[in-house]
């Protein structure tokens, strides 16, 4: 994509420009977005290679005018594009015909293994099927998204009204990359119910729409953990009961870790272990993260990332990574000691802790993740659905996914929340 002839500080104009041919693509994808307006004027992108190269204050107005989630703040930005090696990044600010920008998006290239998303019935035909069909197993895919950004878009529109003229531009961007860097599949992920009508129109230009696991939200009904269990039905606040008493007199206390320097310090490479053997273990694969991805976070948010932890003679036995914003709490990984689980009930009391802490935050919106749906439901937790939007390349790969879409991708029903508060003091309305 860099043009050599040209400087490193020019360069991203420069690649903005190699998209020009947008201005008569503009014309003709639009309407085709399912807009009913005409086009009047090609809105143009540029893009970039590194957060560092950024127009920075273009970004921060779009985020700010969409009130756009910490995931897209360069600080989130940049712990990513510094940890994750083996993934290749581009930012893209899409200006209206006004010159002001009227959307920003991350876009990663990646390898993955489909097996670690498809139908279980789709895994077992291309392990033991014929070998030609192990050419789909690994696919290289053109995300606009970010790893390590659990349920959230990558994406943001200044306006409603700009939104599909901007996605034109994006989408032709899109097509672009995944042409020149031999990209099998391009996914926009991961959107909520809300986001579908900005999203939608992309639905004209071949992409499915797919259902993923919903993300799992607790309602800040409370101030602390004790009063969230001081409104439960007896027979819920007995299991809760059950679990924590397990951590009587054995010396396990939860802690939680704030300074930036005393998370770097006791997140070794051994605690981190934790996460990684959790996410093989989990129902929902995803993507494992470096230990540097989790350094750099810590180092770039301090006073917003927190470390809740179980520990027992100052050892961490689970723990759980924490990111606030202005208005949510996102619980995102954790890690536990399995061999201890059973005996006391870590994962459910590591929980307990996350949840005391987030209500304690007293934000307007706790996400507490995508995983555990049974255990989430029970604890009174709602679901909100999610989606992502997907688009083969070249004429095999689109029918494949076209046709095939919704067996491609494995599904995880959501579960109702619990009817679990006292009538007296019910929490959730």
């Amino acid at each position: 994509m860099n043009r050599p002839d040209i400087s490193s500080n020019r360069q991203a104009f420069a690649e903005a420009g190699a998209f020009a041919q947008y201005d008569n693509l503009a014309k003709d994808a639009s309407p085709a977005l399912g807009s009913a307006d005409t086009v009047t004027a090609p809105y143009t992108c540029r893009v970039f290679n590194s957060i560092d190269d950024v127009d920075l204050d273009a970004w921060r107005r779009v985020c700010t005018d969409s009130g756009a989630s910490v995931f897209l703040d360069p600080r989130f930005i940049g712990a990513v594009e510094t940890s994750m090696k083996d993934c290749r990044f581009w930012y893209v600010i899409v200006d209206g015909d006004d010159g002001h920008p009227a959307a920003c998006a991350c876009l990663t290239a990646a390898m993955i293994d489909l097996l670690d998303f498809t139908d279980p019935r789709v895994a077992w035909v291309i392990r033991h099927g014929p070998k030609m069909l192990s050419r789909f197993r690994h696919l290289k895919v053109l995300f606009c998204s970010l790893p390590g950004s659990p349920g959230e878009k990558s994406i943001a529109f200044a306006s409603k009204a700009a939104s599909r003229q901007a996605l034109a531009a994006l989408d032709a961007v899109m097509d672009r990359l995944a042409a020149e860097n031999g990209s099998d599949v391009i996914i926009y992920k991961e959107f909520a119910a809300d986001d579908l009508d900005r999203m939608g129109p992309l639905l004209a230009h071949g992409y499915r729409r797919i259902e993923i696991p919903p993300m799992h939200c607790l309602e800040p009904s409370f101030e602390s953990f004790a009063q969230y269990c001081t409104a439960l039905r007896a027979n819920y606040r007995m299991q809760i009961t059950r679990s924590t008493k397990k951590l009587r007199n054995t010396g396990i206390e939860p802690v939680v870790f704030v300074d930036p320097q005393d998370i770097v310090r006791v997140y070794t490479p051994d605690v981190h272990a934790m996460y990684c053997e959790m996410v093989a273990k989990s129902d929902l694969k995803v993507e494992v993260l470096p230990i540097e991805y989790y350094r750099q976070l810590t180092l770039r948010f301090a006073g917003q990332i927190e470390l809740v932890a179980l520990a027992r003679d100052s050892k961490i036995i689970g723990f759980g990574w924490c990111l606030r914003d202005i208005s949510t709490y996102h619980m995102m990984y954790a890690g536990i000691n399995y061999d201890l689980n059973r005996e006391f009930d870590i994962y459910f009391n590591l929980m307990f802790a996350g949840f005391d802490r987030a209500l304690r935050a007293g934000l307007a919106k706790i996400n507490v993740g995508q995983t555990a749906t049974v255990f989430k439901s029970r604890m009174g937790c709602h679901s909100e659905q999610r989606y992502v939007f997907i688009k083969g390349v070249g004429p095999l790969m689109s029918r494949l996914f076209y046709y095939g879409a919704n067996f491609l991708v494995i599904k995880k029903p959501s579960n109702p929340p619990s009817d679990i508060f006292k009538r007296e003091d019910r929490a959730v309305t």
